[in-house]
């Protein structure tokens, strides 16, 4: 038998290892359930006065000018998870972001260190690491997808050191990032600058979730992650 393996053995093989690198739990898909809660903001910290819960949605607001980034923090850590949202900025011009696998930094106002997935016109959909690294993967995919001062449906997906994100079910980002926090919060953020309003619809948060986004299976998202 000829010991070098056939072109479809040795590709399914290198599949074969990719699923299994990628996957940093054998648990079952689990929904977490303390995430956020519909009602109020109990399980979250941040400086209250700039956030509030209207209609089952989170809101950040501010009727004047902000000096720095303002931060809403989970309590709830995630490592591999899926979280899907609906967000609305009626002035696009602004910017936001939701960040996770992020830590507070130390300081007064709770700054944030770690992933960002990005929001506003120019930003949108694009990846970006606060306090850190900067820019990760910088497209204009996402852009493409959103309707701007509308809901738009925001998807992120971490498993391992694999991150994808989605808007309005188009893949915006696919990245293998060796250097990136496994581990961290999830927090929602306005940007500081001019007046402005974010609106956050949590839909689900799930921990060791499938490895599925965009209409892509695990090898698929596998294949497009840089």
């Amino acid at each position: 038998m000829n010991k070098r393996l056939q072109p479809s053995i040795l590709t399914f093989a290198l599949t074969a290892a990719l699923l299994l690198s990628t996957s940093a739990s054998a648990e079952e898909p689990r929904e977490e359930n303390n995430f956020f809660n519909g009602t109020d903001l109990t399980g979250w910290t941040g400086e209250m006065e700039f956030w509030s819960v209207k209609d089952g949605v989170i809101v950040g607001h501010s009727d004047k000018k902000i000096p720095n980034n303002k931060f809403l923090w989970s309590k709830v850590e995630v490592g591999d998870f899926y979280l899907s949202l609906d967000v609305r900025m009626p002035a696009d011009d602004r910017n936001a972001g939701i960040q996770f696998r992020s830590r507070p930094a130390d300081t007064p106002n709770m700054q944030a260190v770690g992933y960002q997935a990005d929001m506003g016109k120019g930003f949108w959909g694009r990846l970006y690491h606060e306090h850190g690294r900067g820019k990760l993967d910088w497209t204009d995919e996402g852009e493409k997808a959103v309707n701007p001062g509308q809901w738009n449906r925001y998807e992120i997906l971490a498993v391992g050191h694999r991150i994808w994100t989605a808007i309005n079910g188009k893949l915006s980002v696919a990245l293998d990032d060796p250097k990136g926090e496994l581990r961290g919060q999830i927090a929602l953020q306005i940007h500081s600058g001019q007046a402005q309003t974010v609106e956050y619809k949590i839909d689900k948060l799930v921990h060791n979730p499938k490895v599925e986004l965009a209409g892509l299976n695990a090898q698929q998202l596998l294949e497009k992650a840089k």
